[in-house]
């Protein structure tokens, strides 16, 4: 019996050990699951924050571009109210959020007093705000830089804070591989790499696509956009009775006069610190890009009188020169170009302007060339038959098209003579195109020139293009 005794209150004693063993782990237990559940608590929170900041920068982005569309210069004209004090490179002047920048204050700008200014808490409706920070373009790049920093409501904790930086243009017309004050119609080989568009006319005829083919871009026809075409990575067709309709996307018909003025704008850029040839002696000039970053210039004759898209003119010697700063050719008479181009650059013609031989980059993302005629981008007769060529043009008042297409050109060498023509960039004409001197025709949009645009090459109205948004690490200067 004493042994059974000790035995009991052996076992009641390593029972206690245990339960104590147990209360002690289920203790440990609940207070690592408060824990456990007081981080994650706090994560959550933190993470709500920071969500909610980083809405908050975009809504300071999207509202800084939504003055851009109101007012293209607005960051030259004021200060928005969500900025930081900006001090002017050229007069020193301090100018503090909504208030107007002068034209003496000039274009270059730096924030020395780092984010000074937070908006948003009373408009935004959620106890959060921003800073923003505005860059403007350069010479070289016509991007528009974007930094907008976010926070809760007077919240000093970095770790709170979002910083959204975003890089925005103008709208180019390069931005598309076709568009035409006419009817624009491909067949069912044809295949288009970028944004088509048909508009309205002087005469307000709302012109119409018709594309059946493959389309890797939207097609918009302000007439109608049909065809048995074959939409690849999520492009459509739009007009006006689609849904959404075309307004969803272009807010207005694009107005081909307005393109009429980037002649002007190239002309007088040119005459301040670019490259003018204007001489009504001369017939034609043939520019030739050179590898090294110049373009050899020479002056032409037509030969025996004959046309220049119908034989080669007589050239003199060439000139080199190098190929502008800011970018900006004018010719006051037709112009010939061909050549491999090392830079950026627009040549404006108050003629014709030629393709007189391959043209291509000497680095692509890089180098880009810009092409205005007054009246039409002509390939001539005399173009080598198997012909590349490269680059964003305007035919402002004619054609894009082969020569013995257009009024009183006589069709001397025929249809379909050449053997092929590859064609790679951007195309606004006026009054449609057609390359029928070649037998194969390939059409290839450029895909740089959503970033690179030409320099001094007109922009859309009510348009900007996103070209980079990338979260920053949050500073607070």
């Amino acid at each position: 019996m004493r042994r059974l005794r000790d035995r009991m209150r052996s076992e009641d004693g390593i029972a206690m050990v245990m339960a104590i063993g147990m209360i002690v782990l289920l203790s440990v237990l609940a207070v690592t699951l408060i824990d456990v559940m007081q981080g994650e608590a706090s994560r959550s929170r933190t993470e709500v924050k920071r969500d909610a900041a980083f809405h908050a920068a975009e809504a300071g982005v999207d509202d800084y571009i939504a003055k851009l569309i109101d007012d293209r210069l607005y960051l030259n004209h004021f200060v928005h109210p969500g900025e930081a004090t900006r001090r002017s490179t050229s007069s020193g002047r301090m100018v503090a959020a909504t208030q107007p920048w002068l034209q003496a204050d000039g274009s270059v700008w730096t924030y020395p007093n780092g984010k000074d200014r937070w908006y948003g808490s009373a408009q935004l409706g959620n106890g959060y705000e921003y800073s923003l920070e505005v860059f403007p373009p350069s010479a070289l790049s016509p991007l528009i830089r974007i930094v907008a920093t976010a926070r809760p409501l007077n919240d000093t904790d970095v770790r709170d804070w979002r910083e959204l930086e975003t890089l925005v243009r103008p709208s180019s017309v390069s931005d598309f591989q076709m568009v035409a004050d006419a009817n624009i119609t491909y067949g069912a080989t044809a295949t288009t790499y970028g944004k088509i568009y048909a508009g309205i006319d002087a005469n307000n005829v709302a012109h119409t696509v018709r594309h059946d083919g493959t389309a890797y871009g939207n097609v918009y026809g302000e007439g109608g956009a049909s065809g048995n075409t074959t939409f690849v990575n999520g492009a459509k067709r739009y007009d006006a009775t689609t849904s959404p309709t075309i307004r969803s996307v272009i807010r207005t018909p694009i107005n081909f006069n307005n393109f009429l003025a980037s002649l002007v704008d190239i002309r007088s850029a040119a005459g301040a610190g670019g490259l003018v040839e204007d001489n009504a002696a001369v017939d034609a000039w043939w520019l030739t890009f050179q590898a090294n970053g110049q373009v050899t210039v020479q002056s032409c004759m037509k030969s025996g009188g004959t046309p220049i898209g119908d034989r080669k003119p007589t050239c003199g010697p060439g000139t080199p020169m190098t190929i502008p700063g800011n970018g900006a050719i004018y010719v006051g008479q037709p112009v010939i170009v061909s050549g491999i181009v090392n830079g950026r650059v627009t040549i404006g013609s108050a003629a014709d302007i030629y393709p007189g031989g391959n043209l291509d980059y000497a680095q692509s993302g890089d180098d880009v060339l810009g092409l205005v005629a007054s009246q039409s981008l002509i390939v001539p007769q005399w173009a080598p038959s198997t012909l590349s060529w490269r680059a964003a043009t305007i035919a402002q008042s004619g054609m894009f098209r082969s020569y013995g297409v257009g009024p009183n050109e006589p069709d001397y060498v025929g249809n379909g003579t050449l053997a092929s023509m590859t064609f790679t960039g951007s195309t606004a004409t006026y009054g449609g195109g057609s390359m029928s001197l070649f037998q194969t025709r390939t059409y290839q949009y450029d895909s740089s020139l959503l970033y690179l645009p030409p320099p001094w090459f007109p922009t859309l109205q009510d348009a900007y293009t996103i070209v980079l948004s990338r979260e920053l690490t949050a500073t607070t200067s």
